[in-house]
């Protein structure tokens, strides 16, 4: 990607990966006989294509091979326009001109064949227009020659291209992808920002080449103070869309894409105001960041979690209501679909709510999962990491299951791995390195001896289900006991909260297809976690006294319960019915009000100086009582949660923090910790609100 630093604090040419493709030009260039061949570099608005191009130009030149660069919006109107195009770029380039008596096809042809040549052709959009003159005309022509055509266009080469007889084996495709975590890393690693801005530009830009650029152009021309405030970024790609869906219709189609795992013309007709006509959906297809899949069109994920924010930020009313239909769609549909089909649509779902799902631990934190890394089953080299990974969660006391017996779970691990591979679930980066895993057991006959070596105290957990699992064959095992879950702290690219929401996600999306999850654990964070993604805690099936106290036993079970039951339990419940009880609620007091009682706590004078204090006749002191009351319950009053009291808490009242240092203590970047900090005054603002709309009921001051 190419950048030029606002302040020089980072190189004016920075380019990071296209290792693939320079390496292929490379082979190319030294081959002794190359032949002629095509590069199809495709990609979405902004991914690097143009960059890419620009580095390959000056690879080709540094090794002394004409090279030609022509723009496809300009020479691929007309055959005249491509061959005017190429004439001139010779002449400029290299001071050949053409014969007055000699044509411009024979001329082209000529020149293209007298030496190995690199034709170069940005923005080939509309290559279409010259598709069968190229390949009846001139291509034909270049067969026994050594001249690489490398094209550049953000849908790729035309159907015909690749069933062509001659040049279909002579296509090599190169789809740009967007940058990994250490690709973006080194793009930021001398831009002087702080590590924890850098956090939140990895999360935020999600390894888009031009959004990271312009994000780090922006944050590089302001002020320190200053580049640590929120900013926002989807309107940056939103833009960069506009520019190719020029039709307002498209922009309200690719709105309601981003909200759909994928959708064909009768499905968004459904649902759009303005319903598309089959030319209209054609059009809508040929965008770069909409591909065709067997259900409909859908869109570059990247893309449609930043049109999602977008759209929410400018009109979050219409949104929600946007969403609340498409949910509906989806859990209309999910038990006539498929088993991968469900498990797209569970993973879309949880992708759509994932960011309303309430924090109640940094690891577990669900916004976090905004990563192009992928889960895959485990294969026996991976053993070495997940030893290492299980190793240092052991050591730092993190979640393992409570049930298994200390020094007993690298043994388990191995166990597992060797007798039950399948129910191993192993998060990898793009290379394929493991960064995290979780394993159980699938309970059936031939696991439950396992169960028994490392965990008896399962016996109790499970009840009467135990005995009956001893006699069931491995085929028709349906239930997962998650027992093992680790992530790799040590690589410096990923956040464990980042990892260890992708591992929960891997639970849901997998327990979808019809399975049953058992999780027993006495870990606080995941007792708050677990009920508000749909487990019920199993109260009866407690072990007494075999296990730790404190123990809790929580199932979701996908056998019995369907998917839209599910939806209901865990959004309806989790986000809408909150939402619904706060509506109840007597307006709140103004979070900025509530910011300024908290700021001037243990000032009482100040207090009542408050305009609200004043207007509510109420002595400082008792709003001091009031306010030190909510923030050190043990149980903190609705909806104030436990991270926001906490959070408060150390700002407000112990104050064993600066400023500076609470993010950090809180493992959280400077914004969203300032993100939290306001949602914290908002939610302090109902619990006020209740208690002083009483202490009026009551005429208690």
């Amino acid at each position: 990607m190419n950048l030029s630093s606002a302040n020089s604090k980072i190189s004016a040419q920075r380019i990071v990966g296209f290792s693939r493709e320079k390496n292929a030009l490379f082979q190319w260039l030294a081959a002794p006989d190359a032949g002629s061949q095509i590069f199809s570099v495709t990609g979405i608005g902004g991914i690097g294509k143009t960059t890419l191009l620009t580095e390959l130009n000056a690879g080709a030149r540094r090794t002394s091979t004409r090279t030609l660069w022509m723009d496809g919006q300009i020479c691929l109107q007309t055959p005249g326009a491509f061959l005017s195009c190429l004439e001139m770029s010779l002449e400029i380039e290299y001071g050949l001109t053409r014969a007055t008596d000699e044509t411009m096809l024979a001329y082209a042809v000529r020149e293209l064949t007298r030496q190995r040549t690199v034709l170069i052709i940005d923005n080939c959009e509309h290559i279409d227009y010259l598709e069968s003159w190229l390949l009846a005309s001139l291509l034909p022509r270049l067969a026994e020659a050594e001249c690489l055509l490398i094209l550049a266009s953000r849908r790729g080469l035309p159907t015909k291209w690749h069933s062509h007889p001659l040049w279909s084996k002579r296509i090599h495709s190169y789809p740009l992808e967007l940058f990994s975590r250490e690709e973006i890393y080194e793009y930021l690693q001398d831009s002087g920002l702080s590590p924890a801005l850098q956090v939140d530009i990895v999360q935020k830009t999600g390894g888009h080449p031009l959004l990271l650029a312009l994000t780090l152009d922006m944050l590089l021309r302001q002020e320190p103070e200053r580049q640590e405030r929120e900013y926002q970024l989807p309107g940056i790609l939103s833009a960069e869309l506009l520019k190719e869906a020029s039709s307002p219709f498209m922009y309200e189609a690719l709105q309601l894409l981003s909200l759909l795992p994928a959708a064909d013309q009768t499905i968004l007709n459904q649902l759009l105001a303005h319903p598309l006509s089959a030319s209209e959906y054609a059009e809508l297809s040929r965008l770069s960041c909409v591909r065709t899949s067997m259900n409909g069109l859908c869109l570059h994920q990247l893309v449609s979690r930043m049109l999602r924010e977008d759209y929410q930020r400018r009109d979050p009313g219409q949104y929600h209501r946007m969403r609340s239909r498409t949910l509906e769609l989806l859990t209309g549909r999910f038990p006539a679909s498929n088993t991968l089909q469900q498990m797209q649509i569970a993973a879309h779902v949880l992708e759509l709510y994932r960011e309303q799902l309430p924090v109640t631990g940094t690891y577990t934190d669900f916004s976090a999962v905004r990563t192009q890394e992928r889960q895959r089953g485990y294969e026996p080299g991976d053993l070495p990491y997940l030893h290492r990974f299980l190793e240092a969660s052991l050591a730092r006391s993190d979640w393992q299951s409570e049930l298994i017996a200390a020094g007993e779970h690298p043994a388990l691990l191995e166990d597992i791995a060797a007798q039950d591979p399948g129910s191993i679930v192993v998060l990898c980066n793009s290379s394929g390195i493991p960064l995290g895993f979780s394993a159980g057991l699938r309970l059936h006959a031939l696991t439950l001896p396992l169960l028994d070596r490392y965990a008896p105290a399962h016996r109790e957990l499970l009840g009467e289900l135990a005995g009956s699992l001893y006699s069931l064959p491995a085929e028709a095992a349906d239930t997962l006991f998650i027992l093992l879950a680790a992530v790799d702290t040590e690589q410096p690219y990923y956040q464990p909260e980042e990892l260890g929401a992708m591992l929960l996600q891997s639970w849901l999306v997998y327990t979808s297809g019809g399975l049953r999850t058992i999780v027993a654990t006495a870990d606080n964070q995941l007792n708050l976690l677990l009920p508000l993604l749909g487990f019920q805690e199993q109260i009866q099936s407690r072990p007494k006294q075999a296990a730790p106290t404190g123990l809790i036993v929580w199932d979701l079970d996908f056998r019995q319960v369907t998917f839209e039951v599910w939806v209901q339990r865990v959004f309806q419940l989790a986000v809408q019915a909150p939402e619904a009880v706060l509506a109840e609620e007597p307006q709140s007091l103004d979070w900025k009000d509530v910011k300024q009682i908290v700021q001037h706590l243990y000032k009482d004078a100040l207090l009542e100086e408050i305009p609200l204090v004043q207007r509510l006749g109420l002595a400082g002191e008792y709003v001091r009582q009031q306010v030190q009351h909510i923030l050190t319950d043990k149980q903190p009053p609705y909806p104030l949660t436990e991270l926001e009291q906490s959070l408060l808490r150390e700002s407000y009242l112990q104050k064993n923090y600066r400023k500076s240092q609470l993010a950090e203590a809180f493992h959280m970047s400077r914004t969203t910790f300032y993100r939290h900090s306001r949602l914290a005054f908002i939610h302090l603002g109902y619990v006020l609100t209740r208690v002083l709309r009483d202490i009026d009921l009551h005429g208690d001051r």
